[in-house]
C-alpha cells in the first residue's frame, strides 16, 4: 500500500490544512479501518482518500455527522465496493444507503440501511426489504477515477490498487500490511481519547445498519 504525505493527501482532495484542520478538531475526519487518523502522524493510504471523498460527497445532504458516521461505521460495505471496482474497471461499484420507515416528526426515515455492489445488486437488496423511502447512491468507482485523474494532475503515482475485494487471493499478498495498519490506527486511536470519544459517538448511532455483513476473513486470523 503506497503511503502518502499529508500534504500529497491534502493537495489530491483540494482541502486545505486549515479545513482539514478544523474537520479534526470537530470530530469529523473519517478514513479507513474505521478510524479518524492514520496509523503514523502525516502517512495516509489512497484508500484514505476515497473515505475523505465519501464524507464530502454526503456532507451537504446529509450532514457532516451522518456522513461520518458511514465512513467510520462501514468501512467493510464501502471498502467491499472499493475492491470490486479496482477488480472489475468496466463496471461502476456503489456503496448505497437506503431510507426505510417515515419519523413523521422529525421528517427523516426512521431507519438508513448500508449495502454495496453495482446498481442491479444493490437494488435488489432493497427491494427484498421493501419499504423504501428514500436512498443515495454513492459511485465508488466514479470517486476512485476523480482521485487518479486529480493525482495524475499533480505527477503522483496511484496505479496499484487501493485494495480488494472480499475473497479475492491477491488480497492474502498485502494482510500483514493491512493488519499492522489497522492495528496502527487502533492503537494511536486509543490513545487519543478525545478521538476516541467522538469515534464512538459516530459508529454507536441505532438508526444506521448494515443490510448484509461484509467481512474480511483474512483480517481476523
Amino acid at each position: 500500500m503506497r503511503a502518502l504525505t499529508r500534504d500529497e493527501f491534502l493537495k489530491i482532495l483540494e482541502i486545505t490544512e486549515g479545513t482539514f484542520d478544523q474537520l479534526q478538531h470537530t470530530g469529523h475526519v473519517a478514513l479507513a479501518f474505521g478510524a479518524p487518523l492514520p496509523a503514523v502522524a502525516g502517512r495516509y493510504l489512497p484508500i484514505d482518500l476515497v473515505a475523505m471523498a465519501i464524507s464530502q460527497g454526503l456532507a451537504p445532504g446529509t450532514g457532516r455527522n451522518f456522513a461520518t458516521a458511514i465512513v467510520l461505521g462501514y468501512f467493510n460495505q464501502w471498502a467491499a465496493a472499493v475492491g470490486h471496482a479496482e477488480a472489475d474497471r468496466l463496471q461502476d461499484y456503489f456503496c448505497a444507503i437506503g431510507g426505510m420507515g417515515w419519523d413523521r416528526k422529525h421528517k427523516r426515515p426512521k431507519l438508513w440501511l448500508v449495502t454495496n455492489g453495482t446498481l442491479v445488486q444493490t437494488a435488489e437488496d432493497f427491494r427484498q426489504i421493501g419499504g423504501l423511502v428514500g436512498g443515495i447512491n454513492i459511485n465508488i468507482s466514479d470517486i476512485i477515477r476523480r482521485i487518479r485523474e486529480r493525482a495524475a494532475e499533480l505527477a503522483i503515482a496511484l496505479d496499484e490498487p487501493f485494495y480488494y475485494p472480499p475473497g479475492d487471493p491477491r488480497f492474502e499478498r498485502i494482510i500483514k500490511r493491512v493488519r499492522d495498519e489497522r492495528d496502527g490506527r487502533i492503537a494511536r486511536l486509543r490513545a487519543d481519547k478525545k478521538k476516541s470519544a467522538a469515534m464512538r459517538r459516530h459508529t454507536r448511532r441505532t438508526d444506521i445498519k448494515a443490510v448484509h455483513d461484509v467481512t474480511y476473513e483474512e483480517l481476523h486470523g
